[in-house]
C-alpha cells in the first residue's frame, strides 16, 4: 500500500472511531438544541422544579393505537423528556388493541389515555401534554390546593371566555397549578377559605367598607394580587400608598417591542428579580400599555421590585404617546428601565401584596404572548406559596398570537460564528488542501 493511500485509510478509520464515540457519548447523555421559539422540545423549569419533589416512584402507562402514528409519536417524545429529567418517573407505551386485559385493569377502554400510578394513588388522564401532565404529578408531590377569588363589580376584568378581557385561559392554567379561582361579588365580605384576593383592572371606585377588608384580610396575613389598569381608581391607588407602592399613573413606552410584531406600548419586561424568581422563563413577558410602579419606604413593610423593563423604554408621563405615534420622550419623561410589577409582605403576620402595573397581560387576548401565561403563574405561585417557580407551557392548537426568534448580542455573534464564518472557514481549509494535493 502507498504511503497516501495508507495516510487516507488511517484518517478514515480515525474518523469512523471519532463518530463511533460521538454516537456513544449521545446515547449515555442525551442532550437537546432546541431552537423552535416557543421552546417545544424542552420542558419548562416549573415541570423540572415539580419532577424534583416527586419522592417516590411513578409509572406512566400510556394507551395508544397503532393506527395514529403521529399522536403516539408525538406523545411518546413528550414522556421520553420527563424520564430524561427524572429517574423516579418510568413510561410504559401499550397498544390498547393487543392489550385488552391490561387496560380492562386499569380502567381503560379509549385510545390515547394515560394512567399515573404512585404506590398510594392512581388516577387517569384523558388528555396528555405538558400542562396536564405536570398539574397531575404536582398532586403526587403532595402540593395541596389553594383557592383565589377574583374580585367582581367594579369593572374587573371578569372570569369569562371573553376573547379580549376575559381570565378563563388564565383561571384554566391555574387549576392546572392547584389554584382555583371562584368569582367574588364585591369585596366587602371575603371568605374564610380566601388564599388568594385578585383585583383584575378595576376602573371604578371601591366603597370604603371594601378598601377596609382588603386592608384587615392583608394585615391577618393573607394575600392580595392588584393588577392595577391606567387610569387606577383612587381608592385602589390611595390604598396601595399606605404600603409604600406608588403607581406611575404614566404609559410605559418600548419602541423595540416592534421588532417583536408589537406596537411601541407593550413593554417587554426585560429583568426580573432573580433572587425572588430563580427559575425565569425563556421569555419574560409583555404588558400591554403598562403604568409604572415606585416602592416607598414604609414602617411595617417589607418590599422588592419583581419586574423592569429594558433601557431603551421610557415613561410618558403627559399620555402625550397616545395621541400620537411618533411622540419621543420629553424632558419630565422617565428613562428606563422602569418597574412594572413589585411586592410587598406587611408585618407581623406576613400577608403578601404584589401589584403589576397592568392588567390585560393576563387576559385571553394577551396571555399566550411570548411568556405572560408563565409570568402570571410564576407571580400567582411567588404569593400563595412563597415559592419562586415558573408553571408548564400549555400546548395550543394554533399559533401563538405573537411568535418571536429572541436571542441576545452575545447569542447573536454565536449563531453567526457557528453558522456561517466556522463553516466557510473549513472549506476554505479543505479547498486549499485539495488544490495542494492536486498541484
Amino acid at each position: 500500500m502507498t504511503r497516501p493511500r495508507l495516510l487516507v485509510t488511517i484518517q478514515i478509520v480515525a474518523a469512523l472511531v471519532l463518530w463511533a464515540l460521538v454516537l456513544l457519548l449521545a446515547a449515555r447523555t442525551p442532550w437537546r438544541l432546541d431552537l423552535t421559539p416557543t421552546k417545544d422540545f424542552t420542558l419548562s423549569a416549573r415541570t423540572l422544579d415539580v419532577l424534583d419533589r416527586l419522592s417516590t416512584d411513578v409509572e406512566i402507562t400510556y394507551f395508544y393505537s397503532s393506527q395514529d402514528a403521529v399522536i403516539r409519536r408525538n406523545t411518546e417524545a413528550l414522556l421520553s423528556l420527563y424520564t430524561d429529567a427524572s429517574p423516579r418517573l418510568h413510561v410504559r407505551m401499550v397498544d390498547l388493541d393487543r392489550n385488552p386485559g391490561l387496560a380492562t385493569g386499569l380502567g381503560v377502554s379509549s385510545y390515547n389515555v394515560a394512567v399515573i400510578a404512585s404506590t398510594e394513588t392512581r388516577f387517569r388522564l384523558d388528555l396528555v401534554n405538558e400542562e396536564i401532565l405536570t398539574a397531575a404529578l404536582l398532586r403526587l408531590a403532595g402540593t395541596p390546593p389553594l383557592l383565589a377569588y377574583v374580585v367582581q363589580g367594579h369593572g374587573e376584568r371578569p372570569l369569562s371566555e371573553d376573547e379580549r378581557l376575559g381570565l378563563s385561559q388564565a383561571a384554566q392554567s391555574l387549576a392546572g397549578d392547584r389554584i382555583h379561582t371562584r368569582p367574588l361579588s364585591g369585596a366587602a365580605k371575603i371568605p374564610d377559605d380566601a388564599d388568594l384576593l385578585i383585583v383584575a383592572g378595576a376602573t371604578t371606585n371601591l366603597a370604603e367598607a371594601e378598601i377596609d377588608t382588603l386592608d384587615a384580610h392583608l394585615r391577618d396575613g393573607r394575600h392580595v394580587i392588584v393588577l392595577a389598569e391606567a387610569p387606577t381608581p383612587p381608592s385602589i391607588a390611595e390604598w396601595l400608598l399606605r404600603y409604600g407602592i406608588e403607581l406611575g399613573a404614566d404609559v410605559v413606552v418600548d419602541r423595540q417591542s416592534r421588532l417583536l410584531g408589537a406596537d411601541g406600548l407593550s413593554a417587554r419586561i426585560a429583568y426580573l428579580n432573580q433572587s425572588l424568581i430563580p427559575s425565569s422563563p425563556e421569555v419574560n413577558g409583555m404588558l400591554p400599555v403598562a403604568q409604572t410602579i415606585r416602592l416607598i419606604d414604609t414602617p411595617g413593610v417589607e418590599s422588592d421590585y419583581l419586574a423592569l423593563t429594558g433601557e431603551q423604554t421610557w415613561a410618558d408621563v403627559d399620555h402625550g404617546i397616545l395621541s400620537s405615534e411618533h411622540a419621543v420622550a420629553g424632558p419630565d419623561d422617565r428613562r428606563g428601565p422602569l418597574p412594572v410589577a413589585v411586592i410587598a409582605r406587611v408585618e407581623p403576620n406576613g400577608g403578601r401584596l404584589l401589584v403589576v402595573g397592568d392588567a390585560d397581560f393576563a387576559t385571553n387576548l394577551h396571555v399566550d404572548v411570548l411568556g405572560n401565561r408563565e409570568l402570571l403563574l410564576a407571580l400567582v405561585g411567588l404569593v400563595v406559596r412563597d415559592e419562586a417557580v415558573v408553571a408548564a407551557r400549555p400546548t395550543s392548537e394554533g399559533p401563538s398570537p405573537l411568535s418571536a426568534f429572541v436571542v441576545t448580542t452575545t447569542e447573536a455573534r454565536l449563531v453567526l460564528w457557528l453558522g456561517a464564518v466556522v463553516p466557510a472557514a473549513l472549506l476554505a481549509g479543505i479547498a486549499v488542501v485539495r488544490r495542494r494535493r492536486l498541484g
